[in-house]
């Protein structure tokens, strides 16, 4: 199966379209939940939750619709991926925490209680002591985890 399902079902008929899609989210969740496990035995110290990072996405969005655009279509892939994390960690019984990417600064402020420059000082030091590669992606793994954790405590 390719990689980019909805991209692969938008010269499809509906009805196989939508199994196309059906079945690439239970093969990602699946492969999820063996990835997370896999990683979980490597480590020596007790995982209890899983945070993932999610962007925007239209609420609603009919499938019809997500086919019809280039750009929905790809934003749909990597909904389809964030889900497929979350279940897999729901399926190993880790809980499994969305943080929304636009907000996760004040989310962090939040649960955290420092403020954002704090946190920011803080990642960087994480950035430091850890090394490359550390782009925006790591910076904000790193503080949805910190998130999970204090939400969990």
């Amino acid at each position: 199966m390719r990689k980019n399902a909805y991209q692969a079902a938008r010269g499809l008929e509906p009805t196989a379209a939508a199994n196309l899609v059906k079945a690439a989210e239970r093969i990602a969740a699946a492969q999820a939940a063996v990835a997370l496990e896999q990683a979980l035995q490597e480590v020596d110290t007790v995982v209890r939750s899983c945070a993932v990072v999610v962007g925007e996405f239209p609420a609603g969005a009919r499938l019809e619709s997500i086919l019809a655009s280039h750009a929905l279509a790809h934003a749909a892939e990597g909904r389809l991926y964030q889900r497929a994390l979350l279940q897999g960690a729901e399926s190993l019984g880790l809980d499994a925490e969305a943080i929304p990417k636009r907000s996760i600064w004040e989310e962090g402020e939040s649960a955290l209680g420092v403020t954002q420059d704090e946190l920011k000082h803080r990642i960087d030091d994480l950035r430091r002591e850890i090394g490359p590669p550390w782009a925006e992606d790591q910076k904000l793994a790193a503080l949805a985890a910190w998130i999970a954790l204090a939400r969990s405590s």
